[in-house]
């Protein structure tokens, strides 16, 4: 069973790396690659279509869990290169787990004209949105321009809650494992939380070095890193975890 973790906000961090935004029904995830990074080569071999039914598998888990009324998917799930029948196979497998539990909402940052391509030509039933607010939440990208309309609406919405991507955070974890380990991770601020990328193997910012690249990461008052090392969290003060 994957570790859960239950902030003070309410919100529930899951090791499978997901973010439950229970008042609003929400499920989040960020750093989805639909057909994932490894499965890029034309031609869409036997070991893409297995690794492809792993990655739906723990999906459809993470849904029957937490039967959300809404997937959130942050940032932009499709892959430069991918063979085109590989892809159709992976949207709608991706887009019909959805369906069994709520809508699914894309928030991609860039405009992103395939997104509307597949669900055209695919007959897909999915939004997409510049920025989603469900209640004292708000769900970006976490690129320049939706950055500045979150702190926007921050400033105008005071307890609440912005969730983003763009970082896909890494921490060097030392402690409560049983030799270093370099771990994705959620980074927990009192109005924000920044979530790791879903997929393995899509890179992202180490903590330590504080090179981010959203403008929400930078100015953020972060208090906790909640580390993902396998199916465990573990959660380091903010200081500790950017040594």
């Amino acid at each position: 069973m994957a570790d859960q973790l239950q902030l003070e906000s309410g919100v529930v961090l899951d090791a499978r790396g997901a973010a439950w935004f229970g008042e609003a029904g929400i499920l989040a995830l960020a750093g989805v690659q639909i057909g994932g990074p490894g499965m890029t080569r034309p031609g869409g071999s036997s070991l893409a279509l297995s690794a492809l039914d792993d990655a739906l598998y723990r999906f459809t888990e993470l849904l029957a869990d937490y039967r959300p009324l809404k997937t959130v998917v942050l940032g932009n799930p499709l892959p430069g290169v991918l063979n085109p029948a590989l892809l159709e196979h992976a949207l709608k497998s991706f887009v019909a787990a959805v369906a069994c539990h709520g809508e699914l909402v894309i928030v991609p940052g860039a405009p992103e004209p395939r997104l509307d391509e597949a669900r055209q030509r695919w007959g897909l039933s999915f939004q997409v949105l510049p920025a989603l607010e469900a209640g004292r939440l708000l769900l970006v990208h976490g690129d320049d321009a939706s950055a500045e309309a979150a702190r926007a609406w921050l400033a105008g919405h005071p307890g609440g809650l912005v969730g983003f991507d763009r970082e896909h955070p890494v921490v060097l974890v030392r402690q409560q494992v049983p030799s270093p380990m370099r771990c994705p991770c959620f980074l927990v601020a009192p109005d924000r939380v920044c979530l790791p990328a879903y997929t393995p193997g899509v890179g992202g910012s180490q903590v330590g070095e504080g090179r981010f690249q959203s403008p929400l990461a930078r100015e953020a008052a972060w208090n906790r890193v909640v580390a993902i090392a396998g199916l465990r969290l573990v959660s380091l003060p903010w200081p500790q975890a950017s040594r």
